[in-house]
């Protein structure tokens, strides 16, 4: 069983927004949370006087914001004031802590275009898509000086994620043009595989006729899709509507109905995370 942890402070009235995270948080110890699980893509701006007036005033208490006050005054780092929060607040575990501090020391030696490709290939991993793209976009635009290499690699995972959101026209784009910009023989794979998910099958095997190129590198995709089929046969996702077909077969509509409703629940929850901020 699990320690219990002793909350501090009061719940907040009016929450703290993190704009880094997209996040409103209403205690201290959900700020706490906070902090460790989104280390990375935390910065100076972060932590500054409206989170010590939050903590003050909606959170009640006013020696741990007098004493980051003091600490922000001396210029202390972002670190180190974290650390301060999460110490004073005893809500994260000792490893944790000394992780974050860890995290956000590095965050410090990099400059802004460094904490924004961090930042977004930290917030692709996490299916957090639209601020992945935000930091993206970002890059492309105002880094006049990128070199091809770099280009294409944020091009290959722009195309991941339109590709996670079943937008596979503009994913095989992207793919497409990741694979002008590094020559990654990766994202030429992945491109034909988004064309491939966007045509039909007819339209598909005209368009590989059509183009030698296509034709070598679609033997590669055949043989993955094909792995992918294999594995997905022996999934619990596959065992799931091998079980609403048997439950159809045998007229056992209410037990097929509410399995097919919580499948697609399931699924519709899942998507709405990934579009929340929707992908433009």
């Amino acid at each position: 069983m699990s320690k219990p942890i002793l909350c501090i402070g009061s719940y907040a009235e009016n929450p703290y927004h993190i704009e880094k995270i997209g996040r409103n948080v209403y205690c201290i110890e959900e700020l706490c949370y906070c902090i460790v699980k989104n280390a990375f893509l935390l910065d100076e701006e972060s932590f500054g006087s409206s989170l010590f007036d939050w903590i003050e005033e909606e959170c009640s208490l006013v020696k741990l914001s007098d004493e980051l006050r003091s600490m922000y005054a001396k210029k202390c780092s972002m670190a180190a004031l974290a650390g301060t929060i999460l110490d004073y607040v005893g809500y994260n575990t000792r490893k944790e802590v000394d992780k974050t501090e860890e995290i956000l020391r590095g965050n410090a030696g990099m400059d802004v275009y460094q904490k924004k490709l961090a930042r977004a290939n930290f917030l692709l991993k996490n299916g957090r898509y639209a601020m992945a793209f935000r930091e993206y976009e970002f890059l492309l635009a105002n880094t006049p000086s990128i070199d091809r290499q770099l280009r294409g690699r944020i091009e290959h995972n722009e195309g991941v994620m339109y590709a996670r959101l079943f937008l596979f026209d503009k994913a095989a784009k992207m793919f497409l043009k990741a694979y002008e910009d590094s020559g990654d023989k990766e994202s030429y794979y992945q491109y034909l595989s988004a064309v491939r998910m966007d045509l039909s099958n007819k339209e598909y095997v005209s368009f590989i006729a059509d183009n030698d190129e296509a034709y070598e590198a679609s033997m590669e995709i055949e043989k993955r899709m094909k792995e992918a089929e294999d594995l997905y046969a022996s999934s619990d996702e596959n065992h799931r509507l091998g079980t609403l077909s048997v439950y159809k077969a045998e007229g056992k509509m209410h037990e097929y109905y509410e399995q097919v409703s919580e499948i697609t629940d399931k699924m519709k929850q899942t998507y709405r995370e990934l579009v929340k901020d929707r992908v433009k």
